[in-house]
C-alpha cells in the first residue's frame, strides 16, 4: 500500500477536492474515485486488482486484497 502525496504527485495522478484519479499498477487504466461515491473505495474497473481509497486528508492505492 502506498499514500499520495498531494503536493507531489507522479505521472499519472492527480487529486482534486474529494476525487482521485490513478493509474493501475497491474493494467495501466487511468481511473477516478471519489470519497463521496466510493466510500468503501473503488477496484481497477478494468482488472480489479488494483483498489483507491479517499480520505478526508490521504489518498491510499493499494491491491484490492489489502482494503
Amino acid at each position: 500500500m502506498r499514500t499520495l502525496d498531494k503536493s507531489n504527485l507522479g505521472q499519472g495522478e492527480d487529486w482534486y477536492g474529494n476525487t482521485a484519479a490513478v493509474t493501475c499498477f497491474s493494467c495501466g487504466k487511468v481511473f477516478l474515485t471519489s470519497q463521496v461515491l466510493h466510500r468503501k473505495g473503488r477496484a481497477c474497473p478494468n482488472c480489479g486488482k488494483c483498489k483507491v481509497l479517499v480520505k478526508s486528508s490521504e489518498v491510499e492505492v493499494s491491491e484490492a486484497s489489502d482494503l
